[in-house]
């Protein structure tokens, strides 16, 4: 079966429009419409129209953001929510582009540790263990590479694009590919140990959300609007939950894919879905303990008792992680298509298609403080040597990576650029 995959963000403006007027399409008419509107990747993008944006007014400065280092890492696909984010781990930034370079900088300087390229187009990772990193080509290879030095230590075939990040735990590496499977493999010899796999929509948001690992269960949610939970030695399906149950006449307006970032803490995990619901769902056995109408591609992080999510409209809520309640909501950035959001300290993190990144109170969701990309790589005498300057799009779709008192930006132009959060 020919699945066919779309972008986001543009699908869902038009699925508004054709929900006010529902229509039934057949597959030819559906891949017309989602070319004309730029939808389909295969079509190629279009220029983006934010006439809908919030303007931003101008704010209080309440927090101390200081901006260390910026540097180019190559492309990343437009909306990449999940693919090829920002990886830190013992003091080391691991970046993939698309275009299949892998780059390692010091987390605290940006220096470059080292770079290497596999010559072909990278769809999915860096995943990291103690030895190796991880990632995945178009041709649905999955590569190891040397965590000190990155030469290739093996590769080995997968059933098909692997879109988000792979998850290591001890020996299994666990990964998710757009067919509906997922898969774990031995860190050390790549060899495939056991699948896991489900039917799956004709019609799917370009992307996957990333398993999470709690304990003896893999926990991965697909586009059929279901979590499962899978036992890791085995793949033994344990339970099954829906998040969303699609609803509608077109493909369009039935898509329920979990492709956003979802947490899990004190054997709850807690996921959103597109057209769907936000729900915390037990570990144990897939009971749903809460759940709202919320629709999400971007996902959610988690803080201190609270949950905090960026709809599909771009608004920011924090809901308690017990009960679901609203706890505040941020409207002055709706379609600004934001990122997922990030937590650092008492402030949780966005990023916008502009270029902003807007640190907002965990508290209230007040504006503690803005950065404007552009202008502080300028601070930061940021050169570009092969790029028109007034040629620049530095929208971010790359999930902001906070690790300490540090944030990772990464845009869509290929700029990453680390703030540290000092007040």
């Amino acid at each position: 079966m020919s699945v066919l995959t779309v972008s986001a963000p543009a699908m869902n403006t038009l699925a508004k429009k054709m929900m006010s007027k529902p229509t039934v399409l057949n597959k030819r008419k559906l891949i017309s419409v989602l070319c004309l509107a730029g939808l389909l990747v295969a079509c190629g993008s279009s220029p983006k129209n934010y006439d809908d944006a919030t303007p931003l007014a101008s704010i209080d400065i309440q927090r101390d953001v200081v901006p260390l280092w910026a540097q180019v890492t190559g492309d990343v696909p437009e909306s990449a929510h999940a693919q090829l984010p920002v990886a830190v781990d013992k003091g080391r930034v691991y970046i993939a582009n698309q275009t299949g370079d892998v780059i390692v900088f010091d987390a605290k300087n940006g220096k470059l540790q080292w770079q290497v390229s596999l010559n072909e187009a990278i769809s999915g990772g860096p995943g990291i263990g103690s030895q190796r990193i991880f990632l995945a080509t178009r041709e649905a290879q999955l590569v190891a590479l040397d965590k000190a030095t990155g030469d290739e230590q093996w590769r080995q075939k997968i059933s098909a694009e692997m879109l988000a990040s792979p998850i290591v735990v001890d020996d299994q590496l666990i990964v998710q590919t757009i067919d509906g499977k997922v898969s774990v493999y031995n860190t050390q010899t790549g060899k495939m140990v056991w699948t896991y796999g489900r039917a799956i929509p004709k019609l799917t948001l370009r992307g996957t959300s990333t398993p999470v690992v709690m304990g003896e269960k893999i926990l991965a949610g697909f586009s059929d609007g279901r979590l499962v939970g899978l036992d890791l030695a085995t793949g033994a399906l344990l339970w099954e939950t829906t998040i969303a149950v699609p609803h509608g006449r077109t493909d369009l307006e039935r898509l329920v894919d979990i492709d956003g970032l979802f947490q899990a803490a004190d054997d709850i995990v807690y996921v959103s879905s597109f057209q769907g619901r936000v729900a915390a769902i037990s570990v144990a056995d897939g009971s749903i303990l809460w759940a709202r109408d919320m629709s999400s591609y971007t996902g959610l992080a988690m803080g201190k008792d609270q949950i905090f999510i960026t709809d599909a409209e771009s608004k920011v809520w924090a809901l308690d992680g017990k009960t679901g309640a609203t706890l505040w909501r941020q409207d002055k950035l709706s379609g600004r298509e934001l990122s997922t959001p990030a937590v650092l300290g008492d402030t949780v993190v966005v990023a916008d298609y502009d270029g902003y990144v807007h640190w907002l109170s965990r508290e209230d969701g007040q504006f503690l403080a803005r950065q404007n990309l552009e202008v502080t790589w300028e601070k930061l005498r940021y050169v570009w040597d092969d790029e028109d300057p007034e040629e620049r799009y530095r929208s971010v779709s790359v999930l902001p990576l906070a690790v300490a008192d540090m944030l990772y930006v990464r845009d869509n132009i290929g700029a990453l650029t680390a703030f540290q959060l000092t007040r």
